[in-house]
Order: C-alpha cells, then sequence, then structure tokens
C-alpha cells in the first residue's frame, strides 16, 4: 500500500474494502453506528491503529462553521431574481449563527465541485438551492452522510424541504383566469427536470379540472429552455387561438410579451397574459403582467433555518411550505 494514514482518501478505503464512504467516515471519526469488525477493518487498511488519533485528512476534525450552497451550473449565465434573494436569506441567516456560505456549481452529470467540498470536509451542511428528479447531489450527499436541507420539492419523505406552494399557486392563478371569463389558456412550461415546473403545471391542470374543463394538450408546451424552442411553442400555441397565455416563470413571460409585441398582438386586448412567478424582470413590462409573488428571500432563510437546526440537533418538520400570493394587474383585465 503505497498510501499512508494522513493522506488517504475515505474513497479509497471505501473502494479497496467494498463499503460506503459514510461507513469508512464513521468508523475512523467514531460518530455513527459501526460494527467493530468493519472499523478495524478500516484502521487496518488505513495503516492505523484502534488508538491512534491521527485520522485521514478527509475525517471531520471537527466544526467548519461553513454552509454549501449547491447551485446549478446554468444559472451562471442566468440573471435569477430568485436565487439571488434566496442567496440573502441565506447568507443572513447563516451569518447570525456564525456561519459562512460557500457556493458550489453542479450539472446532471458533474457533482465534482460537491464531492471535493465533502471529500475534504469543508463545510458542515449543505442547501441544494434547486431539486430535480434523479439529482446526482442527493444520492451523494446520502453517501457522505452530511445534512442537507433542499429548496423545492423531493420525493423523499426524510429530506428536510423548505418549499413554496407551487401547485396551489397554479391552481389558484388559473382559477382566477377562468373566472375572468378566459376558457383557452394555453400553458408555457420550462424543463421538466426540475420539480418546480412539474408542481406548476400539475397545478395548472388541477385548476382546469375543478372548473369542469378538460385540458387540451395542443394548448400546452413545456421543456422550454432555449430561445428557439420558445419561439416555436409561441407560434404552435398562436395557431390554436387561444384567449390567454400562462407561462410557468418570470423569464418567459418577459420573452412572451417582447415576442407578442413584435407580433403587434396587443395584451389584453386580442391576448391576455399571466406569470406563475413575479420579479423585477416583469416591473417594466408594459402592461404590467399578472403574477404569482413568493417571497424568495424569506424560503432562503427558512430553508438555512431548518439545516443549522439540523446540526445543532434540534427536531424539525422535514417539509415546511410557505404562502403565496396572486396579484391580478392590467395584462389579464
Amino acid at each position: 500500500m503505497s498510501g499512508t494514514g494522513s493522506s488517504m482518501k475515505i474513497a479509497e478505503i471505501a473502494d479497496a474494502l467494498g463499503v460506503s464512504k459514510t461507513t469508512v467516515s464513521r468508523a475512523l471519526s467514531g460518530k455513527g453506528r459501526v460494527s467493530e469488525e468493519t472499523r478495524a477493518k478500516v484502521f487496518s487498511y488505513a495503516g492505523l491503529t484502534s488508538t491512534d488519533t491521527t485520522a485521514p485528512r478527509t475525517v471531520p476534525q471537527g466544526p467548519t462553521h461553513n454552509l454549501s450552497l449547491v447551485i446549478p451550473k446554468h444559472f451562471v449565465r442566468l440573471d435569477l431574481p430568485f436565487l439571488r434573494k434566496c442567496m440573502g436569506g441565506i447568507c443572513t441567516m447563516a451569518a447570525q449563527r456564525g456561519y459562512d456560505l460557500l457556493l458550489c456549481y453542479v450539472s446532471e452529470t458533474d457533482t465534482v465541485q460537491l464531492e471535493r467540498q465533502l471529500d475534504r470536509h469543508k463545510v458542515d451542511g449543505v442547501i441544494l438551492s434547486r431539486t430535480i428528479f434523479n439529482d446526482p447531489s442527493v444520492d451523494l450527499l446520502k453517501q457522505y452522510g452530511v445534512p442537507f436541507v433542499a429548496i423545492g420539492r423531493i420525493d423523499d419523505p426524510d429530506i428536510p424541504q423548505a418549499d413554496n406552494d407551487q401547485t396551489g399557486a397554479a391552481c389558484e392563478m388559473t382559477r382566477l383566469l377562468l373566472q375572468l371569463g378566459t376558457r383557452r389558456i394555453a400553458y408555457l412550461g420550462g424543463s421538466g427536470t426540475y420539480t418546480v415546473n412539474a408542481d406548476r403545471l400539475r397545478g395548472f391542470l388541477r385548476g382546469l379540472a375543478e372548473f369542469g374543463i378538460t385540458a387540451d394538450q395542443s394548448l400546452i408546451r413545456t421543456g422550454l429552455e432555449s430561445d428557439e424552442q420558445r419561439t416555436d411553442a409561441l407560434e404552435a400555441v398562436l395557431e390554436r387561438h387561444p384567449d390567454c397565455l400562462l407561462c410557468c416563470d418570470d423569464r418567459l413571460a418577459f420573452d412572451v410579451v417582447r415576442e407578442l409585441r413584435a407580433r403587434h398582438i396587443h395584451i389584453p386586448q386580442d391576448l391576455r397574459v399571466a406569470s406563475l412567478y413575479d420579479s423585477e424582470l416583469l416591473v417594466g413590462v408594459t402592461p404590467s403582467i399578472s403574477a404569482v409573488q413568493f417571497d424568495a428571500e424569506r424560503i432562503g432563510s427558512t430553508a438555512c433555518r431548518m439545516l443549522l437546526d439540523t446540526l445543532a440537533g434540534k427536531d424539525i418538520a422535514k417539509r415546511q411550505l410557505q404562502g403565496y400570493q396572486v396579484i391580478l394587474r392590467e395584462s389579464t383585465k
């Protein structure tokens, strides 16, 4: 064995012994349930004795007082008001408790930076800024046994989650639009990878059903990420003559209004428009856009408080849901 106990990585020991990284970490730190047989094997492979106080450099030596905020890599190219406000709430809460915040960028296929932070014990806990289906970051965090909280919905009741009531908000917005007399509402949504988009679509469909209206699939376009996809989707639904466009977020609503203006389609005289997320991005849009307001700073603060309480050994409600407000403006009159 070429490595020594002071430089060997937990991952190397885990692979060699056929156990999880969490098991190795627990064996070396003395924290958590690990059999004496497994602990002895880990120490033996690492070149340590059971009384050796020199653990591998990746084993926690005490609290770092750092938290990590995991952000999808492609968000770096975007100006996202929600993320900025959410981060503000996290930073404020963390500072109040004596913690600092590190940023970590990941993708659906690349979690190297997060693994490096965990492997080198740079953080005590992690906040996921967005939730996606089959998230590799969740599997990695479970493997390392590091406390974490998700902002958004995850289909695992054991994972702490701070979420906005996206389904309820989309349902209420849909009902209000129907009460205003609209009947052919076209829905434009983002990537189905994110649970927030799935929840908003679910709320839209529920709102239609509660009003006794069957969803027209030709008026529903999802998975819209690029400018080309948004343009193609808009053209497709306009051919179906909708009386309202319901956009899943502020960026999509902003782009749709700009495109409608270029086509000389007047809002709300020719077509109503609404958004399922409100932000300063829509402040300067004319006419003013009906939208759902969420408190992004508050949900960031809530997620951070949940994580810090967990680190302090406190019992917390695993899913904490925030409210919303539907604001009707000129675009749906």
